[in-house]
């Protein structure tokens, strides 16, 4: 199974610990690459497509490997999954998205014709992030949160294409499991109130990925990110595993 994401750093969080956590299950099959450019909107995919810029870096294991274009990219391999999603503060926009998703999503069904396509769903910024474009959202996480989903939810429906349900994910554990409720003394999902934590956030966010792409049985996973606390670690994987999506 070949995943390649059109992203940035929210990619970067979601692919991380995707071949350490399908190893640890017996899934040596699974590649997940990303391409990153620090904060690139569907613009600037847009128009990188157009320009074929040698502006990404190719990303395995979140470490980036050599320069590269969209094109270039698309070409370089026979993709099973290739995924889209838009800048972490225009996500719950609609109108940032058009014509835009629109260009990049024709672009690759023309080069990867046998690629499934789907959107990252990514998720709203911590409780009393600093983030600038958090202001969009009137600086709440639940105004955020309820955007993106209407967002991404209408893209789908018009694209006819899947949801990866990260952001999703990431919400329902913030609420339903104490050990991550921030306001009230427990661990924080993020690193820095808006990217996903190199702890649990990464981790979360890489199951969710191969238990939607790939079917994996998280519940298999022995995979401990440094620092995490191997129980919680635990609760985390049976709790994503039981989850439909």
């Amino acid at each position: 199974m070949k995943i390649l994401a059109i992203g940035n750093s929210f990619s970067q969080d979601s692919t991380t610990y995707i071949e350490d956590i399908a190893e640890s299950c017996g899934r040596t099959d699974i590649l997940a690459a990303n391409l990153y450019i620090p904060g690139c909107p569907l613009t600037k995919h847009a128009e990188n497509l157009k320009t074929d810029e040698l502006e990404y870096d190719y990303q395995l294991r979140g470490k980036g490997l050599y320069k590269t274009s969209i094109h270039a990219a698309l070409v370089s391999d026979e993709w099973d999954v290739i995924t889209l999603q838009q800048v972490s503060g225009d996500s719950g926009l609609y109108d940032t998205f058009h014509p835009y998703i629109d260009e990049v999503y024709a672009e690759v069904k023309r080069l990867c014709p046998n690629a499934k396509i789907l959107l990252h769903r990514t998720w709203a910024y911590e409780e009393k992030s600093g983030h600038n474009r958090f202001l969009d959202y009137n600086r709440d996480r639940d105004t955020m949160d309820r955007a993106i989903e209407e967002t991404y939810r209408k893209i789908s429906e018009e694209l006819g294409i899947g949801i990866i349900p990260v952001g999703n994910v990431v919400t329902d554990i913030k609420k339903t499991m104490p050990e991550f409720d921030v306001l009230n003394g427990g661990a924080s999902l993020y690193r820095d109130r808006f990217h996903m934590g190199n702890c649990y956030g990464r981790y979360i966010a890489a199951c969710v990925w191969l238990k939607a792409i790939c079917g994996v049985d998280i519940s298999a996973s022995t995979f401990i990110p440094n620092e995490a606390y191997p129980p919680l670690i635990k609760k985390l994987n049976a709790y994503i595993n039981s989850l439909t999506f």
